[in-house]
């Protein structure tokens, strides 16, 4: 699977971009397991919420846009898809997909 993740670091100067990496994901894969999975693996400087406050669905720290649709990271699976797309939830960025 193919996820492209948003990134920008508004301290760089550098121009939002999305940045591939293929995942060995599976249909059941959360889409925090894949961001793990990439962080683990692939570029550990990846910002996103990791495993937040409750990783159960309830915090909403975790909401990022999943093929322009809202969705919780911790328990949206990324199913059969061949590609995800993953997006901050506004535009208020820290960076990455962390948002304010």
């Amino acid at each position: 699977m193919i996820i492209k993740v948003y990134r920008f670091d508004p301290d760089s100067g550098k121009e939002p971009f999305f940045q591939s990496f293929e995942v060995p994901a599976q249909p059941d894969w959360t889409v925090m397991d894949a961001l793990d999975y990439i962080a683990l693996y692939h570029d550990s400087s990846l910002a996103y919420y990791r495993h937040s406050a409750c990783d159960h669905g309830i915090c909403g720290r975790c909401l990022i846009k999943v093929n322009n649709v809202p969705a919780l990271a911790c328990t949206h699976t990324v199913g059969d898809v061949p590609e995800l797309a993953l997006e901050p939830k506004n535009s208020n960025i820290v960076r990455d997909l962390v948002t304010l």
